[in-house]
């Protein structure tokens, strides 16, 4: 958070608020003094002033809610529409087993050993982000709350852990519990009770994802 003067804006799409008004008269979401916040687009990684803006500046996807705050506006009716360049980067650029299995495959094709190591990994790196992708674009939206927030020291990136968020989540089948990673220190703030949104596969609750997903 940045020492800076805040100011009174409606939580869900920022629109600076009347003097005494309890609920935003653009969307309706409710009205507090917002901090300056800078949050990190779960879509992009775009660095973003969450208290200035609901939507990252650089391609368009929702941010992350401010931390202890409202969870926000409930998830757009499937099917959604994706910030551009995001599912390319979950099943290619940013899948880690993908990569993996790719540079184990490719170069050495011609051989036998490899391409049994790293075809496995690309075909379930590949399975695992298109879960994570229906999750997102089809998948039903269900209240969620957080349990528990720790660092996870046992992943590492340039010396920086990332924040493992563990909540729960409501399903027809009854309460499932969940979990992601954020490396955006800003999560943090977070604390268990509040309540977040998030998306499950429609052929498996097992399979979800927060919404708006986090960096």
């Amino acid at each position: 958070m940045l020492p800076n003067e805040g100011a009174v804006r409606c939580e869900w799409c920022t629109t600076p608020a009347v003097a005494g008004a309890t609920s935003c008269a653009a969307c309706g979401g409710p009205v507090r003094l917002l901090e300056p916040w800078v949050l990190e687009c779960g879509w992009c990684g775009r660095s973003n002033r969450r208290d200035e803006t609901p939507s990252c500046l650089g391609c368009a996807g929702p941010l992350p809610t401010i931390p202890g705050g409202h969870p926000g506006p409930r998830p757009p009716e499937a099917p959604r529409e994706l910030p551009p360049g995001y599912p390319l980067r979950v099943l290619f650029t940013k899948n880690v087993f993908a990569i993996v299995g790719a540079a184990f495959t490719i170069p050495f094709c011609w051989t036998l050993v490899f391409p049994l190591a790293g075809i496995p990994l690309w075909v379930h790196g590949h399975r695992r982000a298109r879960r994570w992708l229906d999750a997102l674009e089809r998948g039903f939206a269900t209240g969620g709350e957080i349990v528990s927030i720790r660092q996870d020291r046992t992943q590492s990136i340039n010396r920086r852990h990332p924040w493992r968020i563990e909540f729960e989540y409501e399903t027809p089948g009854g309460r499932l519990k969940g979990h992601v990673e954020a490396w955006d220190p800003a999560h943090a703030q977070r604390v268990p009770g509040e309540h977040v949104w998030v998306v499950y596969a429609p052929g498996d609750p097992a399979v979800h994802a927060l919404w708006p997903p986090v960096h």
